[in-house]
């Protein structure tokens, strides 16, 4: 379905087969160029759908800015853009979306889950069974790297782009400030919290987007474009949401490793999951995957904050909650 937001600016919902997140809202404004704001998995349901609001608006070209590295939201780069299209991303994601295209990223993102407790699949690689690298872009892009000191002008909207890691190392937002709307990617969402998950060369990611919540609380929005799910009417409560949310999950990881030490996987086992399933095992492989990341983000922040300790053992960190007056 495509709808109008607001002049020259329309949201597609584009469907993400098989997937939890159902969908991913995209957005595209109109103009003398015209613009897309990030583009859904490299497989034909996305591109279809992407397709037809192409066709319904009349246009045959765009200008691409992707928010982050995920493949949800680069997958169609190549694809939609032509020759002529500029492709904006931050350097630090749209680095990793090129070496996304090559095997060694993601061989290193497994190596780095391993480490964390996340069990060695007994063939081929734990990220094979990622929708991220399933449906990943399948060419390297040249980008064209933008900062906070860029200002996009598309159909009337004066974008300037904020920096707001934590969700990816180098995730970007959208901001009109006369406007008073921000595209947020995934950095805000209504129904679910953001996956804030380990990343090859972060070692705080929680941290990292805690600091970007704060930053973004700051802006004047009205208008919060969201990628996933419904739209959100107040971005400020959203904020203090997730605020709260991750206290009470660092809280809760704290809990489950009492005096014990264990692997950031064993802490996700035991913490608590909106998911329809029974118990650990029953998960499937890709929500382990998600579910350990989480755990990870969480437990290397508290290590931060000092309240817990991390070890390695044979080659697997572990972490215990610290012991006051003997750590």
């Amino acid at each position: 379905m495509l709808t109008k937001v607001a002049d020259s600016l329309y949201r597609k919902e584009v469907p993400l087969p098989d997937n939890p997140l159902r969908y991913i809202n995209v957005y595209i404004i109109t103009g003398e160029r015209n613009l897309v704001i990030d583009t859904g998995f490299n497989r034909p349901e996305c591109e279809e759908a992407i397709q037809s609001a192409f066709d319904e608006l009349g246009i045959d070209n765009a200008d691409i800015f992707v928010t982050h590295l995920h493949s949800d939201h680069c997958g169609l780069i190549a694809r939609f853009a032509s020759r002529n299209s500029i492709i904006y991303s931050g350097e630090t994601d749209g680095e990793l979306i090129n070496f996304e295209v090559g095997n060694l990223y993601w061989s290193m993102l497994d190596d780095l889950f391993v480490r964390y407790g996340f069990p060695r699949a007994d063939f081929g690689r734990n990220t094979d069974i990622h929708p991220g690298r399933q449906y990943c872009l399948d060419r390297r892009v040249d980008f064209h790297y933008v900062t906070e000191d860029d200002v996009l002008e598309y159909g009337g909207y004066r974008l300037r782009p904020v920096h707001t890691p934590g969700h990816t190392p180098g995730h970007m937002c959208l901001y009109d400030e006369e406007k008073k709307i921000l595209f947020s990617g995934d950095h805000i969402l209504g129904l679910i919290t953001p996956n804030i998950t380990i990343e090859l060369g972060v070692d705080n990611p929680l941290g990292d987007y805690l600091d970007s919540l704060a930053k973004v609380e700051k802006l004047d929005v009205e208008m919060l474009m969201t990628t996933h799910g419904i739209p959100v009417p107040d971005m400020y409560e959203r904020i203090r949401e997730l605020y709260r949310h991750h206290e009470v999950r660092l809280n809760e990881a704290e809990s489950i490793l009492g005096e014990e030490w264990k692997t950031a996987y064993r802490v996700a086992a035991d913490m608590t999951w909106e998911i329809d399933c029974r118990n650990w095992d029953e998960f499937p492989l890709p929500q382990k995957w998600f579910a350990t990341g989480e755990a990870i983000s969480h437990l290397q922040y508290l290590m931060y904050a000092g309240r817990v300790i991390r070890e390695e053992r044979d080659g697997i960190w572990h972490y215990r909650k610290k012991q006051d007056g003997n750590d």
